[in-house]
Formats: structure tokens, sequence, C-alpha cells
């Protein structure tokens, strides 16, 4: 381990953003290779279908082989990426410490070296440097400088130190993880060991952790190779909270292109009813127009593919939530599917920018729709959705937390709109607890169970009370308002207790009013952006 020079820790303090915009840079360079490698396997798949007999047969199951060879190789690559996200802060928060206490020691008078030593300055005197008494002879102010500089040299020598281990420590990991990307640069037919513990899981014989705690501390262990084979073994990995973010992403975009293919292929069967043939048909197109809104990333703020499944679920980020400072979840109401995930995405990418105007990732948000929404208004007086999407909210929750990287947690916020507010406030109910800084409710028809805000279970660090951490709003030409509530209390009621928060009118009494919160330059939108940031004070 070196130890650097003052000069090189402030030199790094000025490209400290680098380290993210590396990490950022890793992730889209993957997401090229695995949009190459899926077009690569919708064509052998295309080719199969018309394909029978042993050679066939060979040929599938050298794609296949090849096909997990790329994924071994693109979550090693990811790795690095991972590598710096995690240790990364640990040099910028050292560099930090070290350069103000190398200021300070300057601001008193003494002199700093490039390397870290500290001298008194050729003029002591009686309260010169600042920290020697003004009342002492000139002698003794000469003799406990001397000795006051070495005390400030091994402060700022200490500083150094750190920043040097982080800087090791950081370089030890990717050195690391380049061996393991040679390993896994072999051809795709040689065998990548595995060690017991990981075999069980890939033979189903042991199961993943449900906790995402242990689940994170198990999966960051694993070598690039292993992760690849228990996705291989199941698909489900990358909708499991407490597994990094980025890595969720691969996984579930190689998991799109083969939910694609087997709705062609299910589409191409004649044998199929028309039925099942028909909602293939609506599964595929939801899927291309998830793969549409992944691909649409405006401004460079890189999307994620958080969560995919077979039952209509998915969640996808703007900004990656396990770097950012701030991170909200948008929690959408009745009519919400995977088909029009594309306007909730847009909403989250709209508060990414009033939140960050000048472009940074400083803010993520995730457009979950992570629930069986109701598809209409009828199904919208019930409260049964909510109580099934509860449950999955906490965990996104919980698993937000566990993955974020950083010695300081990230302060997160659910901006939940019209039924995904029952979503919200259930999730908050009961035996269940949100690990959450702020919720605000949007345009909310009634919550449900809770009849005030001290009956929401709010966790996290903040420990503000939830009269302060709860907020609501609702336009006054939103037809919400012309609605009888049915499912609870309003939280825009003063009897509530949620701090109330300004909307533009909009356009008459009508729906177009119930959409309008997500418009830029509205002032719902701002208030939005000042909540999510934790400008409390700014919000009217």
């Amino acid at each position: 381990m070196s130890k650097p020079t003052v000069p090189q820790v402030r030199t790094w303090l000025t490209h400290a953003q680098s380290l993210s915009d590396t990490a950022v840079e890793i992730d889209s360079a993957v997401d090229a290779f695995d949009a190459r490698m899926n077009d690569i396997s919708r064509v052998v798949s295309s080719t199969m279908q018309g394909w029978h007999g042993d050679a066939a047969d060979a040929s599938q199951a050298r794609a296949d082989s090849e096909t997990q060879a790329s994924s071994r190789l693109a979550i090693t690559i990811l790795d690095i990426a991972d590598d710096i996200n995690r240790l990364g802060p640990d040099i910028v928060h050292s560099c930090r410490v070290a350069r103000d206490r190398a200021n300070s020691i300057m601001w008193l008078g003494y002199l700093v070296a490039d390397d870290g030593s500290v001298t008194a300055p050729t003029d002591v005197r009686p309260g010169y440097p600042t920290d020697i008494p003004a009342d002492l002879p000139i002698h003794d102010a000469q003799a406990l400088a001397d000795s006051t500089a070495a005390g400030h040299q091994t402060w700022l020598m200490e500083a150094l130190d750190v920043v040097g281990q982080a800087d090791s420590t950081l370089a030890v990991q990717i050195a690391k993880t380049l061996g393991e990307l040679a390993l896994n640069s072999e051809r795709a037919t040689t065998p990548v060991p595995l060690r017991g513990g990981v075999q069980e899981l890939v033979d189903g014989r042991r199961q993943l952790p449900s906790d995402p705690y242990l689940l994170k501390t198990l999966w960051d262990g694993l070598t690039s190779a292993e992760k690849a084979a228990i996705w291989n073994s199941n698909r489900d990995i990358g909708n499991m909270d407490g597994i990094p973010i980025a890595d969720r992403d691969h996984f579930n975009r190689r998991y799109l292109v083969e939910l694609e293919t087997n709705a062609r292929e299910v589409i191409a069967n004649d044998d199929a009813g028309q039925e099942v043939r028909a909602r293939a048909a609506r599964d595929l197109a939801a899927l291309g127009a998830m793969q549409r809104t992944l691909a649409d990333e405006e401004g460079g703020k890189k999307r994620y593919l958080m969560q995919l499944d077979t039952n209509g679920h998915g969640a996808i980020a703007v900004n990656n939530p396990d770097t950012a400072a701030n991170v909200v979840t948008y929690v959408p109401g009745t009519g919400s599917n995977l088909s029009k995930m594309g306007g909730g995405v847009d909403r989250a990418d709209r508060m990414v920018r009033a939140a960050s105007p000048h472009g940074t990732t400083d803010t993520a948000a995730i457009a979950w729709f992570g629930y069986d929404a109701p598809q209409d208004i009828g199904a919208a007086g019930s409260g049964a959705p909510a109580a099934r999407g509860a449950q999955p909210l906490v965990d996104l929750q919980d698993g937000l937390r566990a993955t974020h990287e950083g010695a300081t947690a990230s302060h997160n916020t659910i901006v939940s709109h019209s039924y995904g507010t029952v979503v919200a406030a259930e999730a908050a109910s009961g035996d269940r607890e949100l690990n959450v800084d702020d919720l605000v409710f949007v345009a909310s028809p009634g919550l449900g169970g809770p009849d005030d805000v001290n009956d929401l279970n709010l966790t996290g660090p903040d420990d503000r009370p939830n009269s302060e951490r709860v907020w609501a709003t609702v336009a006054s030409n939103d037809w919400i308002n012309t609605v009888e509530v049915v499912l609870g209390t309003d939280p825009h009621d003063s009897g509530f207790g949620a701090r109330v928060f300004a909307s533009d009118n909009g356009p008459g009494i009508s729906t177009a009013a119930h959409s309008k919160y997500w418009d830029d330059g509205s002032e719902s939108l701002r208030n939005i952006a000042r909540i999510v940031t934790g400008r409390y004070p700014e919000v009217n």
C-alpha cells in the first residue's frame, strides 16, 4: 500500500465523479454486449424452429453453452462496476477527510508539504500560528509551535494512510475480478468449477435466503461464474430483493428476450388454443413495449430492468438506486400494467429531471409495476389488490436499503398515485413496516385502513414524526374529488395529519387533471422533487 500525497488527494477529489461515471459506462457497455447477444439468441431461436434432428440438438446445445458463457463474461464485467460502486465512496470520503485536515492545518498557519509533513512557519510569534496562545514568550511560542506541528503531522498522516488503504482495497478487488474475467474468457465448453454450497443452490437442494441483507452478503461472496450458474437454474434471480440492481438488470434483460421468444413460439403453434395464442400476443406486445422503454434513455440516464416475471409484473429504474443519494419509488394506480410501463417510466424520468436539473445521478426513480392493479374503476372499489401488493412493496424498500452502496444511507421516498396510495398505505399498516423516509399520497381515493398518520408504520434512518414524513396533494379540479371515498380516510383532509402541498388546479373538473401531477414545470412536480431531495422548507 502506498500513501498518496496531498496534491494527489486534491486531484482525486476534483475527479471524484469520474468513479461513478466509469461504473455507469461499464454498465452501458454490458448493456450493448447483452443487446448483441440477445440479437443472436433471436436469430438462433428463429432458425431452430424449422430445424430438427441430431445436428439441430447439437447446435442448440452449443448455442445454449455460448449464451451461458456470455452471461459469465457480462456479469464479471459488471462486478468491476460493482467494485467501484461499493468501494469508491470509501476513497472519496477518506480523500475529503484528508483534504479537510490539510486545509485546517494550513489555515492555522502551519506549512504542509506534499508528502503530508507539517512544520511551523519561519515567523512564529505569540498568537501565530493561531493555535499558539498570544500571551506566550517568543521562545516558548517557537517550542510549542514545533511540538504542535508534529501532532498535526501525525493527524494528517493518519488520514493519508486511510486514503491509501481505501485505494489499495479497491485495486486488489478489481485485480481479483480481472482474474475471474481471464478465467471466464475461456471457451464456452470449458467447465467452470462451482463450490459445493453453490452447486446445491444450482441443483435446488438449497434455497437462497429471503432476507435481503443475508442475500446481499451471500451474493457478494460468489464468483461471477457462480452467479451466472445460479441464474441459469433460476430465472427469478433478477427479481430478488437483495441482489444488486446492475446484476438484476443484466439477468432480466436476458430473460426478457427469452420471454419474447417463448411468446413467439406459442403464437406460431397452430395446436395452441386461440385464447392461449391471443394471450401470448398480448404478452409479446407488452414485452416489446418494455424493450422500447428500456432503450429510450433520455439524456444519458441509464435505465435498469429491476423486475420482470411471468405474472405481468415489472419495474424499471432511471439511474441506479444502489448508488443514488435520493431514491424515489413511483406506485401507479388503476389501469396500470406492463403495456403501460412506458408512461410510468416517463413519470420517473420527470421526477429525476426535476430533482437533479443538472443531469447528475444523485437521484434515481423506480417505476414499480409490481402488483396486480385493478384495471377499471369498478375493481378499484376493492382493497384486495392493495392487500396483495403491500408486502412486495415492503420487500422492495427493504431490498433497496440492503443493496445501497456507501457509508451514508440514501433518502428514500414513495410517491403513490390514485389507487397506488391504497397500496402504499397498506404496506405501512398492520404488522408491516415501510422502510422509507417520506411517503407521498397523490390524488388518493382513500387509504383503506389508517385513520391518521400515526397509524402508518414508517421505519428507516429518519426519526422525524409521521406528521413531517407523510405528504398529500390533490388538484382542485381532479375528478377524484367528486368520487365518494369508499376506501377509507382521505389523506388530503386536515384531520388525517399529513402535510398537504400545492398542485396546479388542472383543466376543469376532469380526468385530465388526475394525470397532470407530473407535467414539467407544474407546482406538484416541483414540490415532489423538493420532498424527494429532502428540501422540506421549500415545499409549499
